[in-house]
């Protein structure tokens, strides 16, 4: 079983601002939804964690690997890693923005993000339950263009929220 979760709160998320790759530790209220979090998690058979190397993820990540009575070994792959926003990390996220960013040569291109974000597939075989630890962004590639369903309705996930993941037949 492929599991996910997105990241604790940070500063940025509270002030609903676009971070990329911006390396921000969690706050308080982030913390908190990360060892809440690792208490349900801790009832399921992770075997391995791996993680984006931003701050956020990984503090989310060891968080749960603390509390797991499997104590699951924490992996970072730098594939997971958010999309780099350029120079809209740090911007207020409107809908404006966000036209604009999508149109800016200067941030990540889907495109890139998808290539990068596939690597994915070079790690599940060797393992039965596996828990990603990353980010919005992450988590949208996967669902909108890799062909992974989401137990979630939801094409994007709050704050340490975690979702089991599968993958249809025949995509990428």
């Amino acid at each position: 079983m492929l599991y996910f979760i997105r990241h604790g709160e940070t500063d940025d998320n509270r002030n609903n601002l676009w971070m990329g790759r911006k390396d921000l530790p969690l706050n308080q209220t982030g913390i908190h939804q990360a060892k809440a979090a690792a208490k349900k998690i801790a009832t399921l058979p992770i075997e391995l964690i791996i993680t984006s190397p931003l701050i956020r993820a990984r503090q989310t990540a060891e968080l749960i690997a603390q509390q797991h009575p499997g104590a699951p070994a924490v992996r970072i792959a730098d594939w997971l890693t958010e999309r780099d926003f350029g120079p809209y990390e740090g911007m207020k996220k409107t809908s404006t923005n966000r036209i604009a960013m999508n149109a800016s040569a200067s941030v990540e291109s889907m495109e890139s993000l998808t290539k990068r974000i596939a690597a994915l597939n070079n790690v599940l075989e060797p393992h039965e339950h596996l828990l990603i630890v990353s980010h919005s962004g992450v988590y949208r590639c996967l669902i909108e263009s890799l062909g992974y369903q989401s137990s979630s309705k939801q094409n994007s996930l709050k704050n340490a929220e975690l979702v089991s993941l599968t993958r249809h037949c025949g995509t990428y």
